[in-house]
């Protein structure tokens, strides 16, 4: 199944240390009993000032700057673009390199879930096929128009796309596409 999210509605929440707000794309419920109230959760943030980040114990991390400057964790650059991944237990502080930016971010339990994120460009007016091998499957947009199963995604809105095994990503637009694959599967 392919579901076309529109960043228009994805729910504002806010952050669990209060310092912020995230758009949340989506998530999936946990399905084991514990406190954790999620398996995964892909969402994405303004982050305006330099701030500590929010626990999330028992939660892994994967994390990237879409727009802006980009940001420091302990001590560690992450330009935009880059996608780095950290366990959500860490006490993780975060600078801002220059202006505000907006992150791409995905936390899932990494006790029943494997995930990955990648950043691609597509040229204009042009086509790629994808052989999909994880079970839930993520394309967000960040610069240009993707054009999937018949309908269009724009700058930060996102493809999701469930046990599907091959799929043709087209870009519309006369500027080059850029996106995120994100993808998950059951341990």
């Amino acid at each position: 199944m392919i579901q076309l999210l529109k960043s228009s509605s994805y729910q504002r929440m806010p952050w669990k240390n209060g310092l912020g707000v995230t758009d949340q794309i989506d998530l999936a419920a946990s399905e084991i009993k514990s406190s954790q109230p999620y398996a995964w959760r892909l969402s994405s943030a303004l982050v305006a000032a330099s701030n500590p980040f929010s626990i999330f114990e028992g939660y892994n991390r994967l994390l990237s700057v879409v727009e802006g400057d980009g940001l420091i964790l302990n001590q560690n650059p992450l330009l935009p673009l880059q996608v780095c991944e950290f366990s959500g237990d860490d006490h993780t502080d975060c600078q801002l390199i220059g202006s505000p930016v907006r992150d791409l971010g995905l936390i899932f339990n990494p006790k029943t879930h494997r995930a990955r994120m990648q950043f691609h460009t597509l040229p204009n007016v042009s086509e790629s096929v994808f052989s999909l091998r994880e079970e839930i499957q993520f394309f967000y947009v960040v610069q240009g128009k993707m054009r999937m199963a018949g309908q269009t995604a724009e700058a930060q809105d996102c493809f999701k796309l469930t046990q599907e095994t091959q799929v043709k990503i087209q870009n519309t637009g006369s500027e080059t596409l850029g996106y995120y694959q994100i993808s998950l599967s059951h341990i």
